[in-house]
């Protein structure tokens, strides 16, 4: 049966002296995992869909968040995102791959497998679980963890905050992990709760995502619920 274990102060890092981030798009590992940015040790960031799109429409996504063009608004999201990080001493690489939102077509996997292993050549890797997301490139991210772990890398699954809040915790997690192909009875979650300092210092943070902040603000109600960001959520996997 898998365990549920609240710890303030075990962060995953402490395992590796170099830990690097999946991060499927800036900002995703600010919201997920704060405590591994703020805390010791080598830690970097890899965004992996944070290329500049070859389009002017504006899509889906960038229309709710008023954006005037693609171009722009990524660029916004690569300056917000340096600032947001620069608060807990990190930085990321910004891969070229695009946003679901502005491919016509399907994105291959090994190419992201070659550019994270290019981008990160040693270390742990901290990849979304997609729980709750159900977003194809937070699932891309983590297949292409998954398929490096298969070639002898240590490998971590995170929660991707907020959106793993959706059903609760942690109904869910058994749920998505093994849609995943994770046997989660071999793994345990790492709950990190968050002290109110920070908590706070992540929330200025988050604030730092002006173009993203108001819409994930009011679709996950976190002004009513900033505890859904207070708990950030690892498994440590078992060698393949």
């Amino acid at each position: 049966m898998t365990r549920t274990r609240v710890t303030p102060g075990v962060t995953v890092a402490g395992y590796m002296t170099a830990t690097t981030v999946l991060s499927p798009h800036p900002d995703d590992a600010v919201l997920s995992l704060w405590h591994i940015l703020a805390g010791p040790g080598d830690v970097a960031v890899v965004n992996v869909f944070a290329g500049k799109p070859a389009g002017d429409e504006v899509e889906w996504w960038d229309s709710l968040t008023a954006a005037a063009d693609p171009q722009s608004r990524m660029a916004e999201r690569w300056a917000e995102d340096r600032e947001a990080l620069g608060l807990a001493g990190r930085e990321a690489k910004n891969l070229e791959f695009i946003d679901l939102q502005y491919r016509s077509e399907e994105q291959p996997l090994e190419p992201l497998i070659e550019a994270i292993q290019a981008a990160a050549p040693t270390g742990l890797l901290l990849a979304p679980s997609d729980l709750g997301a159900d977003h194809p490139d937070h699932a891309l991210v983590r297949d292409a963890a998954l398929a490096l772990r298969d070639r002898g890398r240590d490998v971590a699954l995170y929660a991707d905050l907020p959106h793993a809040t959706r059903n609760g915790l942690p109904r869910s997690w058994r749920l998505s992990l093994n849609g995943a192909g994770v046997a989660t009875e071999q793994i345990e979650p790492e709950v990190r709760r968050l002290s109110p300092e920070e908590a706070a210092r992540k929330r200025e943070a988050f604030e730092r995502y002006q173009t993203q902040f108001a819409a994930l603000d009011e679709m996950f109600d976190l002004a009513e619920h900033p505890e859904r960001l207070h708990y950030e959520v690892t498994w440590r996997l078992p060698g393949a």
